[in-house]
Formats: C-alpha cells, sequence, structure tokens
C-alpha cells in the first residue's frame, strides 16, 4: 500500500518527470525498502540508520530523506509492505481453507513461524507501538490503521461461520488481542512460552467449544 509522500509541494513550473525518472525513483524506494527489513533483521531497529541504508542500498543519505523523509516514516512503509505481501500470500491461502478450525489453526501455524523465524517483524512491530504511544499522533493514525485491516483480515476469515457482523468484529478483536498477548510472553520469555503446546490447547479448546455448541443446538 503506498502513501502520500512526504516531499516538499513541487515546483508548478517545473516540467513533470519522465518516465525513465519515475521508473529509476520506484527501483530507488524498493530498494531501499529491501535494505531496510534486511538490516533491520540482523541489526534491529537502532542499529538501522539511515546512514547504514544508504551504503547498503548505494545512494546518498539525502536520497532516502528525499523518498521518505524521516526513518520513522520508512519503517512504516517496510510495515506496510511486509503486510501487504502476508496479505497477497499466506492469507489468501488461508482464507480460503474450506473450515474455520483449519483457518485457525492455519493462522496460528503462520503466526508461530513469523514469531520465531522473523526477527525483523518483531522488531519493526515493537518499535512503532511504542514510538506510537509517545505522543506521536500521525504515526499512530498510520498504526491505527495497519492494525484495523488485520482485525479486518480475522472478520473476513470469520464471515463464512459467524453470520452477525458484530459478533465477527468483537471475536477479530478478542483474536488479534490473544496473539498480540502471546507475542509479548513469547519475547519476554522464550523458553517458558511453548507455541506448539499452545497450539495444541487452544485446539482442543476450540473443540470442546464447538461441541458443546452443537449439543446445546440439538436441544
Amino acid at each position: 500500500m503506498r502513501h502520500a509522500s512526504t516531499r516538499g509541494p513541487a515546483d508548478p513550473l517545473a516540467p513533470p518527470p519522465s518516465r525513465a525518472r519515475q521508473e529509476r525513483g520506484i527501483r530507488t524506494e524498493e530498494a531501499i525498502l529491501a535494505a531496510t527489513l534486511r538490516l533491520v533483521a540482523a541489526r534491529g531497529v537502532h542499529g538501522t540508520s539511515l546512514d547504514a541504508v544508504a551504503e547498503e542500498v548505494g545512494v546518498a543519505k539525502s536520497s532516502i530523506l528525499w523518498h521518505f523523509g524521516s526513518k520513522e516514516e520508512l519503517l512504516l512503509r517496510v510495515a506496510e509492505r511486509v503486510l501487504d505481501e502476508v496479505v497477497r500470500g499466506p492469507v489468501q491461502r488461508i482464507l480460503a481453507l474450506p473450515t474455520l478450525e483449519e483457518r485457525a489453526q492455519a493462522s496460528f501455524r503462520f503466526f508461530a513461524e513469523s514469531v520465531r523465524e522473523r526477527p525483523e517483524m518483531r522488531r519493526l512491530v515493537l518499535y512503532l507501538i511504542f514510538e506510537a504511544v509517545e505522543e506521536r499522533p500521525e504515526l499512530r493514525v498510520r498504526l491505527q490503521h495497519l492494525y484495523r485491516r488485520i482485525r479486518e483480515l480475522y472478520e473476513a476469515g470469520l464471515a463464512s461461520d459467524v453470520r452477525d457482523p458484530a459478533v465477527r468484529r468483537r471475536l477479530a478483536i478478542i483474536s488479534v488481542a490473544a496473539f498480540d498477548g502471546i507475542f509479548l510472553q513469547w519475547l519476554l520469555d522464550p523458553d517458558a512460552i511453548d507455541l506448539e503446546a499452545l497450539h495444541l490447547e487452544l485446539r482442543t479448546f476450540g473443540r470442546a467449544r464447538a461441541s458443546r455448541s452443537r449439543k446445546g443446538a440439538k436441544t
């Protein structure tokens, strides 16, 4: 998802950029985003300076600022890009599964793999959340939009089984909150949080609840 650029207003008398120049600009932005993601995975957010990104890409730091305006905007664009890739790939495969139980299992598997194997995602999420809390209203709005999209994806996964939109919305909020809580606990004490065992417990709980619901419907 792309957002309005943070660059200054263009000179109305300046000629429009050529197609080749526009394409070069897009390639440069893509290279900057990819390099930032690699560096965050290797060094963490605080170890990923604009100077380091510029060196990785082979451009001037001023070029990064011209394209993105600030480090926070760059990191937001990286997070949005990662979410877009997840939506186009894993989410579509999960939503295509025929039953709610299969979708729930696949969602947890994807969550567990991401937590363990995608350090850049862990670091970006934590950094952006805490930056948004620190009196950064513009960052908070963008992060709210990201979370809203995530909740909408959960609602979509419930659509075939939960008819009431209000109930779907509440269940999506609870689901995202549960994943957030597990994520934070795992970060703080990964040796104490067995994701596979937790997955099994949740599956058992879900099946027991579904069984009680079916029995209640028959009586």
